[in-house]
């Protein structure tokens, strides 16, 4: 028989393995200067967390230091609504990234965003 105390941390012991730890940084310019606002933690792998920057960005460095693939989407509102960009990360970052400009590297969200929805598998 298993009591609850070795349950319970069974499940904490399941979730920590599956956690996708991100690392996030945002900033005034799409450059990668002026620091706006840094998170060093993430969701549990298949969920998805919206954060809110705390001021405008258009640059970003992601990491995943996990070993998950993350997608990070990138709002123009500080709730995870209106106008969006998507970059998807496996494994380690992949640098600077202009937010605010689409996948093509077109200008897309000229406001600046203020918030990141990630959603890790």
């Amino acid at each position: 028989m298993v009591s609850i105390k070795a349950l319970v941390l069974m499940v904490a012991a399941a979730s920590a393995a599956n956690a996708a730890n991100v690392e996030i940084q945002t900033f005034q310019n799409g450059d990668c200067t002026g620091l706006v606002w840094t998170l060093y933690s993430g969701p549990n792998g298949g969920g998805s967390v919206c954060h809110a920057f705390g001021g405008q960005s258009y640059g970003a460095f992601y990491k995943v230091t996990s070993g998950a693939t993350c997608v990070f989407k990138s709002w123009e509102n500080s709730n995870c609504s209106g106008l969006a960009t998507t970059r998807t990360i496996t494994g380690t970052g992949a640098g600077c990234q202009a937010i605010a400009n689409d996948n093509s590297g077109n200008f897309h969200v000229v406001n600046g965003l203020r918030s990141v929805s990630i959603t890790c598998s």
